[in-house]
């Protein structure tokens, strides 16, 4: 019963409406145009696309943008022309290589082995079309000097060794990683 009601009372409405629109065409085919041209040039230009994927992948309170926020703020990264990029994202023509230590070591008590995996890298030889392309053909040239730039734990790593051998400190020196918590 309720069902019926309902049926002719939105039957009735949308003849009465189907009327009114075939009375006034041009009302109904302006109209809209004239909207959609005054929206589309104001209101809607202000929008721009947004070009940050991180913003449409992650929301905004999540934990992987706040530990980034709180790393940046830590370990500030020195995009200048005279260190090698150290973000993941930043293009760049340059490579990474990951070391991990045994469960429960520190990498950074490797500090040979880490120099000798790098001198390894650094001595590869790779023929392409007749020529031997070496790590100093291809790595990112600082403005200086001409060098080939290296991350900032080999720098330490060899500063160690070198000051090792020339015996002006311990045998052991004692590096650490800053760890630190999160709330």
């Amino acid at each position: 019963m309720l069902r019926q009601v309902i049926h002719r009372g939105l039957k009735s409405s949308f003849y009465w409406l189907g009327l009114f629109v075939s009375r006034h065409p041009v009302f109904f085919l302006t109209v809209p145009a004239v909207l959609t041209i005054i929206f589309g040039s104001t209101v809607l230009s202000r929008f721009k696309p947004e070009t940050d994927l991180e913003i449409l992948v992650a929301p905004t309170h999540s934990l992987a943008k706040i530990e980034r926020s709180l790393a940046n703020s830590l370990f500030p990264i020195d995009q200048s022309k005279h260190k090698l990029y150290s973000d993941l994202h930043t293009p760049g023509r340059y490579g990474r290589l990951i070391l991990l230590a045994k469960s429960g070591g520190n990498i950074l008590e490797l500090a040979e082995q880490v120099l000798q995996v790098h001198k390894k890298v650094l001595d590869m030889r790779v023929n392409y079309k007749g020529f031997n392309y070496t790590f100093a053909h291809l790595c990112v040239l600082s403005h200086r000097d001409k060098r080939c730039l290296l991350d900032d734990i080999i720098t330490i790593f060899e500063d160690i060794r070198l000051a090792v051998l020339s015996n002006s400190t311990f045998s052991k020196v004692p590096v650490s990683y800053p760890n630190t918590t999160l709330k």
